[in-house]
């Protein structure tokens, strides 16, 4: 998981409508990445319930099924200012990412690398810091263009947050925001995402219909 500090980035006040991505396919299938953030997306919270096991949404891991492998990587990117401010222990998140990643190799789905930023201007003790990698800032994506030579252009941002498109139009992926968990009110910024769907599941139907329409 990136933990790098950085510059933090400041929102335009109105940020054009935003234009569909038109571009060529990439050549190379894995060039394309599918991002999502856990919270609001995958589950209500990041958190593992009593039981031990992750508490998805209804349809999360159906959606994910029908992500086509051989054309996308999945990676989740997410912000954790709950660790940031002192709410949500780190060994917990990992617990939970476990949890998570276990579940995905039980269904066959493979998620390419989970990007978290714990960080925030704002945070306590050492989670007191500026980074490149929290969202609206779009240094998640950055990171993972580095690492697996990704097309961005090419790429899907899948959230529930203003912050979760604005980052994800900052580096030129194709933005979905969802209904579910904070369903775009919580009133940061002024973005509008290149689609809205119910949820996670109708998000991934949207990729996948929107990358057909390019085949025909």
């Amino acid at each position: 998981m990136p933990r790098a500090a950085g510059g933090d980035l400041t929102p335009t006040d109105k940020p054009p409508a935003p234009q569909l991505p038109r571009l060529p396919m990439a050549k190379i299938p894995d060039k394309q990445g599918l991002f999502f953030e856990l919270d609001g997306v995958l589950v209500a919270q990041a958190r593992l319930d009593p039981e031990g096991t992750v508490p998805y949404l209804d349809r999360a891991i159906e959606a994910l099924g029908r992500i086509d492998s051989s054309q996308f990587r999945i990676f989740v990117a997410t912000s954790r200012h709950d660790i940031a401010f002192g709410k949500y222990r780190e060994r917990e998140f990992t617990k939970f990412c476990e949890a998570l990643l276990q579940r995905m190799h039980q269904e066959e789905i493979t998620i390419t690398k989970i990007y978290s930023c714990p960080y925030h201007p704002k945070g306590k003790g050492r989670f007191k810091k500026e980074s490149v990698f929290r969202k609206p800032g779009p240094g998640i994506f950055k990171m993972a263009q580095q690492e697996f030579d990704l097309n961005l252009q090419r790429s899907w941002m899948i959230g529930h947050t203003t912050a979760d498109v604005l980052a994800g139009q900052r580096a030129e992926l194709g933005t979905i925001l969802v209904k579910t968990g904070q369903a775009g009110k919580d009133g940061q910024f002024q973005v509008e995402p290149h689609f809205t769907e119910a949820d996670l599941f109708d998000a991934i139907a949207r990729v996948n219909q929107f990358e057909h329409s390019l085949r025909v």
